[in-house]
């Protein structure tokens, strides 16, 4: 799965860029067989479809967790329970598309407008030519373009979806939070959610949020071996100074982020792409090290460890604005959190997964 996400995380900075042109590579269609609908739902007049081509993606990604590489192991009786986690993590996915997709369409952003159809294809022509910066290219070479996103399990079809989740992901985010003024750019135009002091202290003194130190490891230059010792260096602390001061020598962030910690919410980052982060953060004890995480920020790989701290009223005091940020991020998760359970209860299904040759899932 990480591969996928890999693409998808720098999309806002490559949007953001991008100015709308002429589209220079034509569109890929999809084969008959990569349009089969395996689920529908029709959520308020709008219907959205999982086709093959998108349940192929997703399987072929999270497969990996479970068969190391031995197709086989989908025709034994232990595939039974992974055939039928991965696709409950399937439907989540889905669901979390959807929902960003319908949510920015009653917000007033359309991702299947022209705008949208030109900044993809202005991503499109950015991602086979290069741009001198986020993305490499690939010297003009369509075809080449088109077989890296083969090797990541994901056809032409697949990977202008989740352009539209991203675009539409970015706009709920500003319709919410605000956006910098383009007149004036240091003055903040304000979002829609509304809340005050007290709402921000609610929600830091809840269970819903908790205080991590994030040491992060870029895996591009450490191996997993000697992250691991650094990880098992931190755990063996006997107080948190010791942990903190020991964990800031080597980490490729921000130095605070250790050293005062950060806020996370249950809902405040985008689980599709941070869930097992989230997942982490709340499920370790105070003083507690997490196990590594592999994880993907701006197209760099990192090896994230967790270190749990305890909220303390002076850290509310002097982080509020970074506590209000996270805030604001976990309402916008709760909307769409909630978008998705009343789209989730207009599943239709439209194909017998049982009927899935599971073995012979693979990229044409």
């Amino acid at each position: 799965m990480k591969k996928i996400i890999a693409i998808i995380m720098i999309l806002a900075t490559v949007f953001s860029l991008a100015a709308c042109g002429e589209s220079t590579y034509p569109a890929v269609e999809s084969t008959e067989e990569e349009k089969t609908v395996m689920l529908t739902y029709k959520y308020e007049n709008q219907t959205y479809e999982v086709r093959y081509e998108l349940y192929r993606a997703l399987f072929l990604n999270f497969a990996e967790e479970y068969d190391n590489g031995d197709r086989s192991f989908w025709s034994t009786a232990d595939a039974s329970d992974a055939i039928g986690e991965i696709n409950e993590r399937i439907t989540d996915y889905c669901l979390d598309i959807f929902a960003v997709i319908h949510l920015s369409k009653k917000i007033g952003y359309d991702p299947y407008s022209k705008d949208a159809d030109s900044r993809i294809e202005e991503y499109i022509r950015q991602s086979v030519d290069g741009n001198g910066a986020e993305l490499e290219g690939f010297g003009g070479d369509y075809n080449a373009y088109l077989e890296s996103l083969k090797k990541i399990n994901m056809n032409y079809s697949v990977q202008v979806l989740l352009l539209r989740y991203s675009l539409a992901y970015d706009k709920i985010l500003d319709h919410y939070s605000g956006t910098f003024n383009e007149n004036n750019p240091s003055q903040i135009d304000m979002g829609a959610l509304e809340y005050t002091e007290e709402d921000v202290r609610e929600f830091y003194e809840s269970d819903n949020c908790v205080r991590v130190s994030l040491v992060e490891i870029n895996s591009q230059y450490i191996s997993r071996e000697k992250a691991e010792l650094r990880r098992n260096e931190i755990a063996a602390k006997t107080t948190e100074e010791q942990a903190l001061k020991y964990a800031v020598q080597f980490t490729a962030g921000d130095a605070s982020d250790i050293m005062n910690g950060i806020v996370i919410g249950k809902n405040s980052l985008d689980r599709a792409y941070y869930s097992n982060v989230v997942d982490t953060a709340f499920g370790l004890a105070p003083y507690e090290t997490s196990e590594i995480i592999d994880i993907t920020v701006d197209g760099t790989p990192y090896y994230w460890i967790l270190y749990k701290r305890e909220k303390s009223e002076d850290y509310f005091d002097a982080h509020y604005d970074d506590i209000a940020s996270v805030f604001v991020s976990e309402s916008i998760g709760n909307i769409i959190n909630n978008m998705k359970s009343e789209i989730k209860k207009q599943e239709i299904t439209s194909y017998n997964l049982k009927e899935i040759d599971y073995t012979a899932i693979a990229m044409p």
